[in-house]
């Protein structure tokens, strides 16, 4: 094969390549939307793929079946999360505070819509609770590490970080549910209080 026959094709491999990535985007926005605005069991795979021009044979290769779909939507979904937490806290110095907000912006998803849908309502009905805790690993990571940090510091007393951690986490994902059952920016705002108070009994 001489060089310009190499080169086509290459060049032919990176246009499939691309191809398949833009594949897989448009099924997993045209999704992200149905399955937020009319629910898991409301959508269908031939709705997914019926304004994307492209076949069921197309969404099976990438995902194999609509489950699998709403795997990788709510995936998505949970990286996001991860994102706006962080950026919550990075400009903040203080352990402390950090630990704070970062917890009372996890419970201000709950009222966002698309997140709040596919999070708190979709997922828990739909996939497995391992999936969902392995979904959360990063972000309990997170929390762990910031509830070390203020132990470490001196700014947190608890028995077990690492036990402690699991403590606050299983009561943040009950109030965000809690939350998300609401427009109300009232429930929200006590769930904040009930987080924080519950950091606050801990603190040195």
């Amino acid at each position: 094969m001489n060089v310009k026959s190499k080169q086509a094709a290459m060049s032919a491999k990176l246009t499939k390549a691309e191809q398949t990535l833009r594949t897989r985007r448009a099924i997993l926005d045209r999704a992200r939307h149905l399955f937020a605005t009319k629910g898991y069991m409301a959508t269908g795979t031939e709705e997914i793929i019926s304004e994307l021009e492209i076949t069921r044979g197309a969404l099976y290769h990438q995902f194999n079946d609509k489950l699998g779909v709403f795997r990788a939507v709510v995936a998505e979904a949970y990286d996001e999360m991860t994102d706006y937490i962080s950026a919550k806290v990075q400009p903040l110095d203080d352990p402390w505070e950090q630990l704070v907000i970062g917890c009372q912006a996890f419970l201000e998803i709950a009222q966002q819509e698309e997140l709040r849908r596919l999070v708190f309502i979709e997922a828990p009905a739909v996939l497995a609770a391992d999936t969902l805790v392995e979904f959360d690993q990063y972000g309990f990571g997170l929390l762990h590490e910031a509830i070390q940090i203020a132990v470490n510091e001196g700014k947190l007393n608890t028995i077990n970080a690492e036990g402690f951690a699991h403590l606050v986490n299983g009561s943040l994902n009950e109030l965000a549910a809690w939350v998300a059952q609401s427009n109300d920016p009232e429930r929200l705002k006590t769930a904040q209080r009930l987080v924080e108070t519950l950091l606050i009994r801990h603190q040195n």
